[in-house]
Formats: C-alpha cells, structure tokens, sequence
C-alpha cells in the first residue's frame, strides 16, 4: 500500500486552512481581519468613550494631563473546537469511484481514492467548524456569545453593547399598510434609520453602511416594496459595476440582496445551521442587525493557540486551524482531527445597533 501522505498532520492542516465554505456571510463581511496569536488567552479591549474636546490653556502654560480612551478590558479563552471522524480501513483501502476497476491491486488507483475520500470528510469537518465561526460572528453581533451543553461545555462572552443599541419598535413594519394613508410605513422605517444613524454618531462609531435581516424581518420588508410603500426610496441597482462586484462576494453564502435604501444596503439573510441538533438562525427572525463595514469599525477574528504533542514537536500551534491523524488497530481504522479557537471581537460594539421590526 502507498504511503498516505494526506493524512500527516503538516499536510492535513495545510489543507483544512486552505478549504472554502459557504455559510461566510457574517465572518467575512464583519470580521475580514484575522490574527492568530502564541497564547490560550486573548485579552479583549472595547472602546465606549464618545468625542473629548481637547482643553485650552493659557500661552506657555503647562500642558494639561489627559486620560486615554474609555475601554472595557476582559481575558477571554477563545471557544474550544476539536471534533474527528474514523477513516474505516475498509473505505481507505477498497473504496472506489463509480466504473473504476476494483479487483485490481492498482496503486495509482487506490491512492486516488483515499485522497477523494480523505478530502470529502475534511470538507464536512471544515463546513463545521465554518458553520461554528458563523454563528460565534452572528452572536458577537448581537453582543453576547452563550453556549451550554451539559456534561460539554459552557460558557458566556459579553461584549459591552449600549443598552441604546437594542432598539424595539412602537410600531412595527409587519402591519398592514393603510391604502388611504400612502407613506406610512415608509416614514416609520425612515425614522428608523435616521434614529439608528444618530445613535451610532453620538457614540463616534462609524456609520452605518448595511442591515441584515431575518426570515420574518425580510417579509415584512419585500411586502413594503411589493405595495409601492419604498417604491421612491429604493436602489435595487444591480448593474452598476461597484454594486455588482460587492455583492457578488456574497452570492455562495446563502445571503439575498434586496437594494438600497435611504443610504443603507439591505440583506435577507435566512439561512440556519444546527446547533447540537437545534435549527439555529443566524440571524433572528424578528430583527435587522445594523453595521459599518469600515475598517474604523475595529472588528478582528482571533484565533487562540491549539496546544497538541503533535503540533510542533509538543509546542502550541499558532494557526486558523490544526488537524492531524492517528491510527488504531484494532477494528483497524484512522481518526482525523480538527482543532480551532475562534473569538470574534468587535472592538467598537456601539457600531452595531439591533432592531426587532416585527411584532410578536
């Protein structure tokens, strides 16, 4: 039998750093700066304090003492993920694809087909830890991270969001419009917006540039530009080479475009993940999820260091992702494994502003 080089710990991790998911929309439209870093520990800095103007002082008079930005400080363990699956040795050895000869101790083709298969389980792993990185990005969002599963784990992350920035609305934009008073349901939406916009500017946050929204949060808005509410307000400009080449970045991550309105790009995004065999949201049904994608946003995906006897000769690995293998002999099988330590941090949380705009 040839030497399976794809199951080497090396060649493993370089591969599950390089596999593409779908499912990204929130990681990489969020958290497109990514670090990883020598320690298990990750001490998270957010900044709150809004514009300080500077004092004055007389003509050669003593500068004056000033303090520096008000900052939260907490030391987080990044989310632990490690998860496997068993390469059967009956799979590895006579796995075939379809039309190939099996009978024939050919090494070129069982070689192939241990590479087709070990690449298919690493995707499923990948497409995992992906799905984890997503849902930790819409957590952060929000502005805290809890997870608990007995006898697992569990754990709490908070982020310090203004109490300002979770917004319900008096009225909500799943009533039915009045045909006799056209505009309404416009005008709250535009008051919305405009509310939105003036909290994330007293707090010296970016502005904002996107809104995602959830399944029911979207009706509500499709069915406002179906009945001619939006009509005058809406950009759905999709041609324009800009707007094209943006959105286009996003097609595969399960995310709809819906236009632009009053300066703001609006985004169905109503895809769902299992979390422990719970259909999850990543986004809430009932709300939309207000953002700058400016850099000035300050959001960075940290990666902790994954500490493996394998890794390094028994140092931590620095890295997105580690994944190494092992056999056991008895019934006759390979494990691979798969490790990360993702920790979104939104340095700004007053750039985001959370919204439920519809009823119930």
């Amino acid at each position: 039998m040839p030497t399976i080089s794809e199951l080497k710990w090396q060649t493993l991790t370089a591969a599950v750093n390089e596999m593409k998911s779908p499912n990204m929309f929130l990681k990489r439209i969020l958290f497109p700066v990514h670090q990883t870093v020598p320690t298990e520990d990750i001490e998270i800095h957010t900044i709150n304090k809004g514009r300080e103007i500077a004092p004055f002082i007389r003509k050669n008079g003593e500068a004056i003492m000033v303090g520096g930005y008000t900052s939260n400080i907490q030391t987080v363990s990044p989310p632990n993920i490690r998860i496997k699956r068993p390469f059967q040795a009956s799979e590895l050895l006579f796995g075939r694809r379809p039309g190939t000869v099996i009978h024939l101790p050919n090494a070129r083709t069982q070689l192939s087909a241990i590479q087709e298969h070990v690449a298919r389980d690493m995707q499923i792993l990948a497409d995992m830890v992906t799905n984890a990185e997503e849902w930790l990005c819409a957590m952060a969002l929000q502005g805290t991270i809890t997870y608990e599963v007995e006898d697992e784990e569990v754990f709490e992350i908070t982020y310090p969001k203004p109490a300002d920035n979770n917004i319900t609305m008096d009225d909500f934009l799943d009533e039915i419009p009045d045909p006799a008073e056209p505009g309404v349901m416009a005008g709250r939406l535009e008051a919305l917006i405009h509310s939105i916009k003036r909290i994330v500017s007293d707090a010296s946050a970016p502005n904002i540039t996107d809104a995602v929204m959830g399944s029911e949060a979207s009706d509500a808005f499709r069915y406002l530009i179906a009945t001619g509410e939006l009509s005058n307000f809406l950009d759905i400009n999709k041609v324009s080479a800009g707007e094209a080449t943006f959105n286009e970045q996003f097609n595969d991550d399960g995310v709809i475009y819906l236009g632009r309105l009053f300066g703001i790009r609006f985004w169905e995004y109503s895809r769902s993940a299992s979390l422990n065999g719970v259909d999850t949201p990543m986004i809430r049904a009932k709300y939309m999820e207000f953002f700058s994608t400016s850099s000035a946003s300050q959001r960075v995906l940290y990666y902790g260091a994954i500490a493996d006897m394998k890794a390094l000769e028994g140092r931590m690995y620095q890295g997105e992702r580690f994944s190494k293998s092992w056999q056991v002999e008895d019934p006759s099988a390979m494990f691979a494994l798969l490790a990360s330590r993702p920790l979104p941090v939104p340095r700004r949380p007053a750039a985001t502003v959370s919204a439920k705009v519809v009823s119930g």
